[in-house]
């Protein structure tokens, strides 16, 4: 008799569906899958190619951190069906392997370390400060059009030399890329795109096209008269002892456009959130003595802007207790992870002097560590720390409108009234 081949653990939901996630995070199937099956199949349907869901903390800490097992290479930030050539043409960053990744890093590295970041503390700060009293004087507003997205996306023209004026543009492609499943920001012009073309577009989207001609442009003058800036380094930078192709400079300038904009966006929006329903860890906030670091980190815990990161195995191997062939999928759920009790005491309550807080919302080590992590930290802390001194109490003015996404955990639109410390 032929032996029969071990039942995989299953996930109860499909959580490649975005509408899943429109109405929030799948708390208690997570919470179900770390108790019985941390590492579980996830199936898919319309024909597309099931993947394994890692949601236990340790787990994802062993995926991220052996590269050798856990490739990048065929694709991080999606869950879509893609082929060689794709990941070819759409390879960033964070579709790279060491060495590769490694050299290609290391260009860009130094403008986002501690010090580098501690020289534009001030400057945020006073641009988060503008933001907030331009929400005070409206009273109640949608809070992600008057500071959530607009911070970010400040800091990051001026540390990529980008023209401030071109901020909207940078907003709008952002929000095609990683919105393409939310009807708001669907673009009907986009279907009249050929499908081959749109096939080998990085995020699938024409909207890379602008922003490649933006990076394009910054990088003759760049080239011409470098400066400190980021696109200065990628314009001069050197990997593996040579200069980047064309399409190698546009993808990391399309990766740097997105990622740096759209993940600390969303943890800030979620913050805002937070804060204005629960006034308790509101009051403790204004009333001193947290570290505005410690409760950004706890504002990113609570967001995890990233449900997931994508991996596939280079070879059969197991993780847990489960058995993975080569070449299948595994997807690290970042927003699990960081309510995971095995880590973190009452993890579904916002604590905002939280103490520790090893979230994962970065990553966990190994060599995919957000690169941008001082920055987004940066950021947060001030919004934090100018809305304190500035605030006396918000309060939502209706509910958060949220992103359909099964990657990002966004808020598309927030409206909070703002009250002035008097």
């Amino acid at each position: 008799m032929t032996a029969k081949a071990p039942t995989r653990p299953r996930a109860a939901v499909d959580l490649s569906d975005p509408e899943l996630w429109r109405s929030g995070v799948p708390h208690e199937e997570f919470a179900r899958l770390r108790r019985s099956s941390p590492v579980a199949w996830n199936d898919r349907g319309g024909g597309h190619e099931g993947f394994w869901a890692v949601t236990a903390y340790d787990d994802i800490v062993v995926v991220s951190r052996d590269t050798g097992r856990f490739s990048s290479r065929k694709g991080v930030i999606s869950l879509d069906d893609l082929d060689d050539e794709q990941c070819d043409v759409r390879r960033t960053l964070l579709e790279m392997d060491p060495p590769q990744h490694t050299d290609m890093r290391r260009i860009t590295a130094r403008l986002f370390t501690p010090k580098a970041v501690r020289k534009l503390r001030e400057s945020v700060r006073s641009t988060a400060a503008g933001l907030i009293d331009e929400a005070l004087g409206r009273g109640t507003c949608d809070a992600v059009s008057v500071i959530s997205e607009r911070l970010p996306i400040l800091t990051l023209c001026q540390i990529m030399g980008i023209p401030p004026d071109r901020r909207d543009d940078m907003i709008r492609w952002s929000d095609a890329v990683i919105g393409s499943d939310d009807p708001e920001f669907r673009d009907p012009a986009v279907e009249a795109v050929p499908a081959e073309l749109r096939r080998l577009l990085p995020f699938g989207h024409p909207a890379s096209l602008e922003a490649f001609d933006l990076g394009r442009e910054l990088a003759v003058e760049r080239r011409h008269r470098p400066g400190a800036d980021v696109v200065s380094a990628l314009a001069t930078g050197r990997a593996g002892g040579r200069e980047l192709t064309d399409r190698e400079f546009c993808n990391y300038f399309l990766m740097l456009v997105v990622a740096g904009n759209e993940t600390t966006r969303h943890s800030i929006s979620h913050g805002l959130a937070a804060l204005a329903t629960h006034p308790g860890e509101w009051r403790r906030l204004r009333a001193g003595g947290i570290d505005s670091y410690v409760a950004a980190d706890e504002v990113l815990r609570w967001a995890t802007a990233v449900h997931f990161v994508r991996r596939v195995a280079t070879e059969d191997t197991r993780l847990g207790s489960v058995t993975i062939r080569a070449s299948e999928r595994v997807v690290m759920y970042y927003a699990s992870a960081n309510r995971d009790e095995k880590h973190f005491d009452e993890p579904q309550h916002f604590v905002i002097d939280r103490s520790p807080n090893n979230h994962i919302a970065f990553g966990r080590g190994g060599p995919h560590f957000c690169l941008g992590s001082h920055l987004a930290r940066l950021q947060i802390a001030a919004v934090l720390e100018e809305l304190a001194r500035r605030v006396r109490r918000l309060e939502l003015a209706g509910p958060p409108d949220r992103l359909r996404s099964n990657h990002i955990n966004g808020i598309k639109h927030l409206p909070i009234t703002f009250v002035a410390d008097r």
